[in-house]
């Protein structure tokens, strides 16, 4: 193992930490979910878009190239909508848990689009991961705000699981480009919304604001793109589903969320079935070296 690899822990962890703070402040702050989405991405791009053209990074940038820069801004505009709300109405532990299922959503996605092959371990999870949020919800009804809440946010989920396979579009552009245009054109899909916007706000959401645009987004990308890129993809996966426990904790001591046994469970059973889901692939490698 690299010397450097400890270093790179710490990043990935500090990256992790950072971004468990999101649903806690989204859930905290009395901004909407409008001004949230609006103030996070004007602070992203007030620094972004600078740097960008200091480094000429609009340049040779096909129609192509535009069109999935758009697509992936949608997604992600809609993606970060879906999730907000999902936090307001179901609480920040909820809308955590409802988050963690994003990988075995990209399972699907790949079969469904690149036709990938299911094979029975894969069945198994996806069914595990079912199971345990039926756990997580406290009724299996929509007029439950929370069951309302949570189902929401598996949908965000499923936007999110669908971002990587988006960006092996352009996979091409520099990371800082790709960002950028998910960034940009997510705001204009707050854009839209700007009417729903509300200003009126106390100095503590306004440090909210602050802290979800700087040190949840731009802090806790750029940490995340250095590790998750030098260490091993097993290892990067394992440290990202810390997020959902921090979270759950962080709600608890900071909002007086009551965390039930079937939300522990639950989020046990889908952040398992993910992390098989990730290590499957390892296991599989291993045991070819073994037989060869």
């Amino acid at each position: 193992m690299s010397v450097s690899h400890p270093r790179l822990v710490a990043i990935a962890l500090s990256a992790v930490t950072a971004m468990s703070m999101v649903p806690v402040l989204i859930k905290y702050t009395q901004a909407n979910i409008e001004t949230i989405g609006t103030a996070r991405l004007l602070i992203s791009l007030v620094i972004l878009s600078p740097l960008l053209l200091f480094r000429k990074g609009f340049s040779g940038l096909r129609r192509r190239d535009w069109l999935w820069l758009v697509f992936a801004g949608l997604c992600f505009g809609i993606h970060w909508w879906t999730y907000f709300y999902a936090i307001k109405v179901a609480g920040a532990a909820t809308g955590a848990i409802a988050m963690s299922t994003f990988g075995i959503h990209l399972l699907l996605l790949n079969w469904l689009i690149h036709r990938q092959t299911l094979k029975p371990v894969d069945m198994l999870l996806v069914a595990v991961c079912a199971f345990g949020c039926y756990l997580v919800i406290p009724a299996p009804s929509l007029n439950d705000r929370t069951t309302l809440g949570f189902l929401v946010g598996v949908f965000s989920a499923m936007l999110y699981g669908a971002m990587p396979l988006i960006h092996r579009r352009m996979i091409h552009l520099s990371t800082l480009v790709r960002t950028w245009g998910q960034f940009a054109f997510a705001g204009l899909f707050f854009l839209l919304l700007w009417p729903e916007t509300n200003w009126q706000l106390a100095a503590p959401d306004w440090w909210s604001l602050l802290v979800l645009g700087t040190v949840c987004t731009l802090f806790a990308h750029g940490l995340w793109v250095k590790a998750s890129s030098e260490l091993p993809g097993l290892l990067t996966g394992s440290i990202h589903y810390l997020y959902p426990p921090m979270t759950m904790v962080q709600s608890w001591l900071f909002l007086n969320e009551r965390i039930t046994g079937g939300m522990i469970a639950g989020a046990l059973m889908i952040i398992s079935a993910n992390l098989v889901l990730i290590a499957s692939p390892w296991w599989r490698l291993q045991r070819r070296r073994a037989g060869s």
